[in-house]
Parts: structure tokens; sequence; C-alpha cells
């Protein structure tokens, strides 16, 4: 009887040893293939590091591009920001790229005396927040030196850079609406876009959309799942919190990805052109009007830039545009942005025209036609520095005009603030009739 014990013992034993001994040459064969498959998926060195060779206007020829992209890289997190979806992480000061206490890239501009004298406000996505820019050298900061020309000795014009990677117009007007809520109204509001909002249409199918609204929508189911405070306690609830986040950690490995390369992507159906374009405008104009409701009531100037594209540009391409160029025509989704963006413009135009004062909207898709200037820095659309200042002088007038305007009226204001409180006419006022 004890012999046959010992012998259940001992082979219980060494079945559970081999099975160990099993599992761990498993997962260490797992391991090896895993990290040799990582090295062999590291990312192209065309992504970050400059190459061997760079074609001429590449960007990463430039002497600061190392630096920069620290600075880039490290400012790179995002915070959940109520109705916006995200930000970037607040209080970051670096060489090339800062971020101020409410996670707004940071504009070089002076910072006394403390009153300004007006208040410019600069929206948009990626573009307006200058990736691929050093700080002084941002649409906004362009904009914020020309302004304190304007402002007169010992005064200033405050700028303040709102631009978010990703942003589309919509998140824009609820960041103005939330500012305005908060109290704070600007003189006049600048808004960069077209970018993002058409590939927003083409990439979600409907206009209007924030940019990856999928992953946004996944996002909040998993939430949910994971969630022990909701409702539907129990052990098979956690045996399915248990099986999604174990789902989610093989989802980052390597191995997985090869697996899915091997399957053919699924085709997606993007929208045609014309509904894209159509869809794109109508949405644009209705947050237009939206806008211009606010700038009434609140009493701020907006102006409105329909940004430039590399899908479309009809520059003089440099080598590396011309390779920018060549990666859009390799991509079925870039292809139907370009598409887009050759119909859009005088649909815009033809709705702007409805809505605002021709001077305060500005038609940029044809910026730079014939042009040898470097001026893209990605098949996305992102400026060089060098580009800048001729961007800025499309909307200069507009933007200068209503600068001044704004400095004459709180200047007339302050005047006659003044008058009503000087001694002299406050004695005229306390004398009988």
């Amino acid at each position: 009887m004890n012999n046959s014990i010992r012998r259940i013992v001992v082979g219980s034993f060494e079945a559970l040893r081999t099975a160990w001994l099993v599992l761990g040459v498993t997962i260490a064969l797992f391991l090896v293939l895993e990290i040799g498959m990582r090295i062999v998926q590291k990312p192209r060195a065309d992504d970050d590091a400059p190459p061997r060779v760079m074609l001429a206007g590449d960007p990463r020829r430039e002497p600061w591009y190392g630096e920069f992209n620290r600075d880039y890289d490290a400012t790179r997190g995002q915070r959940w920001r109520p109705y916006l979806y995200f930000g970037r992480n607040p209080s970051y000061t670096g060489r090339y790229i800062s971020i101020d206490t409410a996670g707004h890239r940071v504009t070089p501009q002076p910072t006394t005396p403390a009153t300004p004298v007006a208040r410019v406000w600069f929206f948009g996505g990626s573009t307006m927040w200058g990736t691929s820019q050093r700080g002084e050298h941002t649409i906004a900061a362009e904009a914020a030196t020309r302004l304190q020309t304007l402002a007169g000795p010992g005064k200033r014009v405050e700028v303040v850079n709102f631009g978010e990677t990703g942003y589309v117009n919509t998140q824009e007007l609820m960041q103005l609406m939330l500012e305005l809520r908060a109290g704070h109204v600007p003189d006049v509001a600048v808004f960069y876009d077209g970018l993002n909002d058409v590939a927003s249409t083409v990439q979600y199918g409907a206009p209007g959309i924030p940019q990856n609204e999928a992953k946004r929508a996944s996002e909040f189911a998993m939430g949910r799942a994971l969630d022990r405070s909701s409702y539907g306690q129990g052990t098979r609830r956690d045996l399915g919190r248990l099986a999604l986040l174990t789902g989610q950690a093989f989802q980052q490995l390597a191995i997985t990805n090869w697996v899915k390369g091997l399957k053919p992507p699924p085709q997606t159906t993007y929208p045609s052109a014309d509904s894209a374009a159509r869809g794109t405008v109508e949405m644009y104009a209705g947050n237009v009007r939206l806008i211009e409701a606010l700038a009434a009531r609140y009493g701020f100037t907006p102006i409105y830039v329909w940004q430039p594209n590399l899908h479309t540009s009809e520059k003089r391409l440099d080598p590396y545009e011309e390779r920018l160029r060549r990666q859009i025509a390799a991509s079925a989704f870039h292809r139907r942005i370009q598409e887009v963006h050759r119909v859009i413009p005088p649909m815009v135009d033809s709705a702007m025209a409805t809505i605002v004062p021709r001077d305060r909207f500005v038609q940029d898709a044809a910026l730079f036609r014939g042009d040898t200037l470097p001026v893209y820095t990605d098949w996305l659309g992102h400026n060089t520095e060098i580009s800048v200042p001729r961007i800025v002088d499309t909307f200069w007038p507009a933007l200068s005009a209503a600068t001044q305007k704004a400095i004459a009226s709180h200047g007339a204001v302050a005047s006659n603030a003044s008058a009503s409180s000087s001694p002299a006419l406050a004695a005229a006022r306390s004398r009988p009739e």
C-alpha cells in the first residue's frame, strides 16, 4: 500500500517537473523568438534617426534636429482633457520646445507689462502647434514678432498658441467655448485648418468626427469592462477582465504583428472624394457660423485660414518632397485624401463667401505654386521653418488690421476711463448748475 502511494507521489512529481520543464523551455523559445522578431521589425531609419544619405530638403539635415527631436519626444505625452479628449502634459522647458502650465506650447514674446494692449489666439492642429519647428519659428511665434511692432513702446500684444496635434476644427471650437466660459476673451482668434478635417472625414467616413475616434470608442469599452466599481461583480466578470488584459498583452507582441501580417488586410472603403469634400465643407461652415455668433456676443474678431497641403501642392518639389509624394501615391488612404484636396478649395471658398467678409477668410491651398522653397517636412503636410513667414504673410493684412482696431479700441476705453476719473472732471461735475 505504502509503495503504491509512493509510486503515485513520485510519478506525480515527475510529471509536474516535466510539465514545468516543457513550459520553461517553451517560454524561453518564445522569448527568443519575440526578441528576434523585434530586432527584425525595429523602426526604419526613415522614421526618426537621420539616414546615412539624406535627400535635399530633408529636415533631418538641420544641425538642431537631434536636440529638437529629443524635446519633441519629451513633450509627446498626453493627458485627458474634458470635452477635448486630450492635450499635452503641462510644464516642460526645453531648448527648442517649452510647454506652459496650461499645456499650451510656449510662444516667445514679451511678458511685461502685465496687461497687454491686445490678445491674439491661434487655433489649429499640429501644423499650428509647430511640429518640426523650433519655438521661435512656429506660425504663432512669427505672428507674435510682427504683432509686437503694433503695440507701441513699452506695450505688448499677448499671443497664445492653442494648437494641438490631431485637433480638428470642432475641437478648436470647443476649446474656444471653454475659454470664453472661464471668462477669457481674445481680441482676435485665428483658425488654421484643413488637413485634419479632411483626413478625419476620409478616415471615419463622416465629417465632424475627431481623428482616431474608433480608438476612443474601444478605450471607453475597455475602461467600462475593467471598472470594478461598475455593476455585475463576481468571479465570472473578473475572469472576463483577466482574459481581456491577457488578450491586450498578446496584441503588443511582435509575433502577433507578424502573424497578422500573413493575412491580407481587409479592404477599406472610403467615401467618394466629392462626398467627403461636401461633407467636410458643410461641417466647417457650420462651425464657422457658431464662431461668428460667439464673436458677435463676446466682441472678438475671427480670422480663418484654409491651409496649404503637400497632397495637391503645385510647388516645384525638391527631392525629399518628391519621395513624400511617392509615399502618398502608395497609400490608398492618402490617395483619397489627395482627391478630396483637389476638389475642396472652391467649395470652401463658396461656403465662406456667404458667412464672413472676404478679408477674414484666407485660401492658402494654392500657396507656394511654382515655388522652389522647401515647404513640407513629412507626407502629412507639416511645414519647414523657412516657409512659415510666407504662410503668415497671407493672413497678416487681416490680422494686423484686426489687432490695430483692438488696440485703438482699448486705448479709447482707457482714455475715457482716465478722463472720467480725473480730479478736474470730478470737480466740474460736482459744481451746481
